[in-house]
């Protein structure tokens, strides 16, 4: 796999990542016709923990001078062994340990400095002007100090708008000064960003990645067996409270109804003629990601009718949530799309009929196989059009963000990789044609890509009470015997993925072992997957501390605060099974911490290797060790099957939770945030 330059933190050698999860890339510009040569190679700085910074005293007399290069991030002296690293013999099982390795104890080193504190609240400081500066680059770093050698402690994305104090903090080289920002940190403004929020970057830029998906979206067991979300097109039942109805993805004729409270109606993802309805309060409709002519509403306030993520000819205005527009994605941060072959070009600006035939020579025959396939009966319809950007009106060139170098008469940037996956901040249509603007300010012909329609599937929460085991069905014809009255049973069908409650008791019917739900019905023990409580509490399972369980074996992943589980759901880890990490494409196994999270980031590999990719915007990417993080995946659904290239994949909704649950947080508009010792614990075993 390639790296296509610097992206975050000191990292280990590339070698020890030449086979775990899909390298991070540093957004680079909208493409890479040429390879980069294998000198400019350098090992993904995400890939490993944050390294400490030296002492203040030690540190800001020479190392102040400018700001660190990347040959200057990748020096030796950077390196960091990644926390964990050590804390368990491979394929050693990390529960047995007597103890919190001391790699992974808290040791306070995690705490900023109190050189800038916060300013004393009053009620005349509450009505002075609010001053805030804005990102114009792909990353755009905050530090821990005023100063360039002070630690990393994350960073804004192009188009962030974020509140600063009115005067710089100091202008140790930085020229235009550090500002304090919210909630934390020093921003330099430069190069990458800008006290002008009008910029034309910013502007270009400021749809900003949908984070948090409201927690009704998502299946929540209460009392007797409720069953979760899986596929479109299946009908499992949703965990809802007692007296609450909570079904989801219906085929068509049947409604979906997906974790509302008392009295809520709450429907998700069901196909065309169908109504689905996701996450509302009380009194509320909300409809979400239907299919054409359908109505789809999301998560708005009470009152409040919201439409979002509809197919063509659908209504969908935006939803909104105490004012500001928010759009139910399923779990996905933006709309996202896949590159058909042959891949498409990459615009600079919105080209004109004569400059797409000039461009694209095979446009005609194309436009006739791309109108045939939209009549297929899988085909995904873009979103609604949005206006067409300002910034793209009058044949004006879409801005380059901080660091790309495009030229000013340019029309054409390159052309999209083999396997390419976008991520799109509109779309808009433009001489008959719809376009789609990316994150990296690049114009793209949709009718060559194809809409990703994202997985339906989510795991369980469990609220207090409920707890482990959890089945979930592997099998798409499974069934399970319901008692009936006078002894008699009926069969009812089990959706795929599934989730059954069970109450841990097992019988023997008919000379097949089945588990006992916990409404009394059986399922098969070997049509589904079962998720045990684990066999004892580990050492470090105190009251309130998160950590997360994942098995290889059971494709499983639990989220515990102490020793009682929250969250259960499937996932994929890496394809060669419990395989050597550093030689094959297998997850690692051991105790680590969550160092690194980015709300997205880029992943691809060599064009040359058997299965090239170049994936931007991969969706709540969270790193524990080296190259392995989890994510979501928007390219596949397969989840409780391995498939990984080493990353733990999760469904979008179930990344979105995971993100938002764990440590370290990352404030509502930045891109990323980094630690020392204070991300959530993660255990991987066979």
């Amino acid at each position: 796999m390639r790296v296509r330059g610097v992206l975050l933190l000191p990292a280990i050698a590339l070698g020890t990542l030449s086979v775990s999860c899909p390298r991070p890339a540093s957004e680079p510009a909208a493409t890479s016709p040429v390879p980069a040569p294998a000198a400019a190679v350098t090992a993904p700085l995400a890939a490993a923990a944050p390294a400490v910074a030296a002492p203040a005293s030690s540190a800001a007399t020479v190392e102040d001078a400018a700001p660190p290069s990347a040959e200057a991030a990748m020096a030796p002296g950077a390196l960091a062994m990644a926390p964990g690293a050590l804390a368990a013999a491979p394929g050693g099982d990390p529960l047995a340990l007597p103890a919190l390795p001391p790699e992974l104890v808290d040791d306070g080193s995690d705490k900023l400095p109190e050189i800038d504190p916060p300013p004393a609240t009053s009620p005349a400081a509450a009505e002075e002007e609010v001053h805030e500066l804005a990102s114009i680059a792909r990353e755009t770093w905050v530090f821990a100090e005023p100063r360039w050698t002070s630690r990393r402690i994350g960073y804004l994305r192009a188009g962030a708008v974020v509140a600063r104090r009115p005067q710089p903090s100091g202008r140790t080289s930085c020229a235009e000064g550090w500002y304090r920002i919210e909630p934390n940190g020093y921003v330099c403004i430069g190069a990458s960003a800008t006290l002008n929020i009008h910029d034309l970057a910013v502007e270009a830029s400021s749809r900003r990645p949908v984070r948090r998906f409201a927690s009704s979206a998502l299946p929540v067991v209460g009392g007797e067996a409720a069953p979760a979300t899986t596929q479109a097109g299946e009908t499992p039942v949703a965990a809802a409270e007692t007296g609450e109805t909570a079904l989801a993805a219906a085929q068509t004729g049947e409604t979906a109804l997906a974790a509302a409270q008392t009295g809520e109606t709450a429907l998700a993802a069901a196909q065309t003629g169908e109504t689905a309805l996701a996450a509302t309060q009380p009194g509320e409709t909300a409809l979400a990601a239907a299919q054409t002519g359908e109505t789809a509403l999301a998560a708005t306030q009470a009152g409040a009718n919201a439409l979002a993520a509809t197919q063509a000819g659908a209504s969908a205005p935006a939803a909104t949530r105490a004012g500001d527009a928010t759009t139910l994605l399923g779990g996905l941060p933006y709309t996202y799309v896949m590159s058909r072959s042959p891949t498409p070009l990459l615009y600079a600006r919105l080209p004109d009929e004569d400059e797409q035939r000039g461009a694209e020579p095979d446009l005609a025959a194309h436009l006739l196989r791309a109108a045939t396939a939209a009549r297929a009966p899988d085909f995904v319809a873009p979103p609604p059009p949005d206006a067409t950007p300002s910034v793209l009106l009058y044949g004006r060139p879409a801005p380059g963000l901080a660091g790309d170098r495009r030229s000013p008469g340019a029309l054409v940037l390159g052309r999209a990789r083999t396997r390419s996956g976008f991520a799109l901040l509109s779309t808009f249509d433009h001489d008959g044609r719809r376009f789609g603007l990316t994150t990296d300010l690049a114009v793209l012909p949709l009718d060559r890509t194809r809409v990703i329609r994202p997985s339906a599937f989510a795991g369980l929460a469990l609220p207090e009470g409920v707890t482990l085991p959890v089945a979930f069905a592997r099998r798409r014809h499974a069934v399970r015997l319901v008692p009936g009255e006078r002894g008699g049973v009926t069969r009812a069908p089990l959706r795929f993925r599934e989730a059954i409650p069970l109450s841990g008791a097992s019988r023997r019917v008919g000379g097949i072992d089945y588990l006992e739900a916990r409404d009394g019905s059986l399922v098969r023990a070997d049509e589904v997957v079962r998720v045990d409580p684990l066999p004892r509490a580990p050492a470090w399972a105190v009251r309130g501390r998160k950590w997360i369980d994942v098995s290889i074996d059971k494709q499983s992943l639990v989220a515990y605060e102490g020793a009682r589980p929250v969250y259960v759901t499937l996932v994929s880890t890496g394809a060669d099974g419990l395989g050597d990490p550093k030689t094959t494409r297998s997850t690692i196994q051991g105790l680590f911490r969550i160092h690194t999270k980015h709300v997205t980031v880029t992943m691809d590999g060599d064009e040359e290797e058997e299965d090239p990719f170049d994936f931007r915007d991969v969706p709540f990417v969270q790193y524990f060790t080296e190259g392995f993080a989890f994510h979501a995946a928007y390219w596949h659904d397969d989840f409780g099957t391995p498939r990984s290239h080493g990353c733990v994949n999760l469904s979008p909704l179930d990344a979105a939770w995971l993100f938002e649950w764990t440590t370290p947080e990352v404030p509502a508009e930045w891109h990323g945030a980094l630690s020392l010792r204070k991300g959530t614990l993660v255990s991987i075993r066979p």
